[in-house]
């Protein structure tokens, strides 16, 4: 097919999307496929990610990869110039690019950024597994806090409060901390019937997603009066906010107004913490507004990747 394209990748933690457009944005394929971070699969699963993906767009769509104009990708974990540099050469390699084609690879904040406002400029918070907010002025100054990952951050994500709530369990247990429910529903959760035996639930083998998906029965036990559950979600909904104050006032614009969107699964789930959330920044932050994101991380990196291809064509 002689028609000229481009294409956008969103490497989350957990999935990957493909998103393929024309010059004038129209759709012309889009696919989902395991992870994409080199942390979580290593980098010959990044390869096999990306080889599966690329290898079934070629298959369906019949397009050339002469006509590839530019591509970009956002990939979890990667933050590091040494990482970028390895990725792009992967995705290179897997869609059979040459190297003459612009491929740029960033942290998979950055698409979402530009997804979300249709340009880099405004504040996203993402809470899904993990948590992180990133912000651009507008004038190519981009800042971000948080995304430090589950064992040095992720504060307010979903992987955060299933922690701390299995942790409020096991406290609970040696009545070193209240009462609470989330022991019963910690050992109903993980099948067991002892507490000892989360030990062995919970680190053979470690899965960073089950934790995580255990905030939805934190959530349940928030609704139903738990104490130790509700100051977890308010302890949740400050970290959140704290993400994106810190980045309204290092970009300068903590007194002037702007937009803030809010993406993640683990955010748009839960309406009471999307709430206390909005709460807190906008007491802090009160010239700002809360705004939906107008299309998601797929989208921005196919913006990007278009905007780039224009800025070649003129060079």
């Amino acid at each position: 097919m002689n028609q000229q394209w481009i294409f956008g990748i969103d490497g989350g933690g957990t999935s990957t999307r493909l998103r393929v457009e024309g010059l004038a944005r129209e759709l012309l394929y889009q696919a989902e496929g395991p992870s994409l971070n080199p942390r979580s699969v290593g980098w010959n699963g990044s390869r096999k990610t990306l080889e599966g993906l690329f290898s079934a767009m070629y298959e369906k769509t019949g397009l050339d990869t002469d006509n590839c104009m530019s591509g970009f990708a956002g990939v979890a974990g990667i933050d590091r110039s040494e990482d970028t540099g390895t990725m792009r050469s992967i995705i290179r390699d897997a869609a059979e690019l040459g190297p003459d084609t612009n491929v740029e690879v960033r942290n998979d904040s950055i698409p979402a950024l530009a997804g979300a406002f249709g340009e880099l400029r405004g504040i996203l918070l993402i809470a899904g597994t993990g948590s992180i907010a990133v912000g651009a002025d507008g004038a190519g100054r981009i800042i971000r806090s948080g995304g430090w990952g589950h064992i040095l951050g992720d504060e307010g994500s979903a992987y955060w409060v299933g922690l701390r709530a299995l942790n409020a369990a096991t406290r609970f247990h040696d009545r070193r901390s209240p009462q609470t429910d989330l022991l019963g529903r910690a050992l109903a959760y993980f099948g067991e019937k002892e507490p000892f035996s989360l030990i062995p639930a919970v680190y053979e083998p470690f899965d960073k997603s089950k934790i995580a998906a255990f905030a939805r029965i934190v959530a349940e036990e928030r609704d139903r009066g738990d104490e130790v559950a509700e100051q977890i979600f308010k302890d949740a909904s400050e970290e959140l906010a704290l993400l994106v104050i810190s980045v309204a006032t290092r970009l300068g614009e903590a007194q002037a107004g702007g937009r803030i969107a809010f993406a993640g699964g683990f955010l748009a789930n839960n309406e009471r913490l999307w709430h206390d959330t909005e709460a807190r920044i906008l007491a802090v932050l009160p010239r700002h507004r809360i705004v939906l994101p107008e299309a998601d991380a797929a989208n921005g990196a196919c913006l990007l990747a278009l905007i780039n291809a224009g800025q070649k064509s003129r060079n």
